[in-house]
């Protein structure tokens, strides 16, 4: 799957932002991507995170299943959501957090 110029520039943002906060950011080939998957998984220690980024709100029918992976919390993002993707970055998911949109 190959991302607009839209799609990279919110990519790397947040990709970029992990990284600065520590985490290992583990990203699939993008062009073997398929929309199901995570656009990227994220280490820091023993936390360990799914996300979906997507460059507008998606619609209910359209969100992932962030529960795919038991135990991993899973968060879908879109540039509304930069502030609540910061949290979780800075401070980790919490304890009850992941497994949608509104997750954060």
């Amino acid at each position: 799957m190959k991302l607009s110029p839209k799609d990279w520039k919110w990519h790397t943002e947040v990709t970029a932002l992990a990284r600065q906060l520590g985490w290992t950011v583990l990203e699939g080939q993008a062009e073997r991507q398929r929309l199901e998957d995570p656009s990227f998984v994220a280490v820091r220690g023993r936390e360990l995170i799914a996300v979906w980024l997507r460059s507008s709100t998606p619609r209910a029918q359209r969100v992932p299943m962030t529960d795919r992976f038991p135990g991993v919390p899973g968060f879908v993002w879109s540039p509304p959501d930069l502030v609540s993707a910061r949290v979780v970055l800075t401070v980790g998911p919490g304890p009850d957090e992941g497994g949608g949109p509104d997750a954060a």
